[in-house]
């Protein structure tokens, strides 16, 4: 993606208006992401790569970085398209591999109440045992997503839906914003451009839906939570996730690394994230019904 020549560039399909979905040489297509501010492209490299520190790299599609230059060889034959989308010359824009045939997810049965509120997910009352492997399956990709999300501070998806409780009490009951699932089944976390760097500085005021959001849940993918308690252990979250981001990503100079405050941030909510899975482990984990992870 980073070398292909693009050949068209296409309203819709790619999120706000801004964005576009490019058509390679070769056929293969892309979303191209331009933020309203550079943070917002940082943002969605860095929560890519910590997916990829995670595991989680099956749930956000691959991402490269790429500059706009109008006389450059990349763009040569979109320059009306790069005129129309009123693109900023040299602007730092994100390719993400496009995902055909998305569909739309509801939140599980087994968390939502009545009310539409969501509810405490653990196996206390024995539900969890009547579900059958699929949808435990189904389960801990949620549970990745909700760790994911509490992460990188990203308030554009479950945490949204949340907050809009308060006048829309039907809304768990549709579908979830920027959550889709692939034809194979795996859940797509999109657009994460508000993780660790926006979602960061206004951490404070969505926190109050994140954290409780986590601990409603006490079921992980064990390969999951060994990650999160390695990274613990080893207080280096951010070390990690820039030396990741440093190797594979050749444009990383071109975008601010993660600011030491939010760098420490970011293993701070590791920690308190590591913490509630010990705690869930020593409650449910000597149970060991499920080789998912812990109960």
């Amino acid at each position: 993606a980073r070398g292909a020549r693009v050949v068209a560039l296409e309203r819709g399909g790619c999120g706000r208006s801004s964005n576009r979905l490019a058509r390679f040489a070769d056929g293969t297509r892309a979303c191209v992401r331009y933020g309203i501010n550079p943070e917002q492209i940082q943002g969605e490299a860095l929560s890519y790569y910590l997916a990829r520190l995670l595991g989680l790299q099956r749930h956000v599609p691959p991402l490269a970085l790429a500059r706009v230059e109008a006389r450059g060889a990349q763009w040569a034959q979109v320059q009306e398209e790069l005129r129309a989308a009123h693109w900023t010359e040299g602007s730092v824009v994100s390719l993400t591999r496009w995902l055909p045939n998305l569909t739309d997810v509801l939140v599980p049965a087994p968390w939502r109440s009545e009310d539409g509120r969501l509810r405490p997910l653990r196996d206390t009352g024995g539900e969890l045992a009547n579900l059958s492997q699929a949808e435990l399956v189904d389960l801990v990709q949620w549970t990745d997503l909700i760790l994911f999300d509490y992460l990188t501070a990203n308030f554009d998806r479950l945490v949204s839906n949340l907050f809009s409780l308060q006048w829309d009490p039907r809304v768990m009951q549709r579908a979830t914003s920027n959550l889709h699932r692939g034809p194979g089944g795996a859940l797509v976390f999109l657009d994460n451009e508000a993780g660790l760097v926006h979602g960061y500085r206004v951490a404070g005021m969505w926190d109050k839906y994140n954290e409780p959001l986590l601990q409603s849940v006490c079921v992980f993918r064990e390969r999951t939570a060994r990650r999160v308690l390695e990274m613990h252990r080893g207080q280096d979250a951010a070390a990690r996730l820039l030396r990741l981001y440093r190797r594979h990503e050749p444009r990383f100079p071109e975008l601010a690394a993660l600011a030491d405050p939010h760098a420490q941030l970011l293993q701070r909510r590791l920690d308190f994230l590591a913490k509630h899975i010990l705690h869930c482990k020593a409650k449910y984990g000597r149970r060991r019904r499920f080789r998912l992870g812990y109960e």
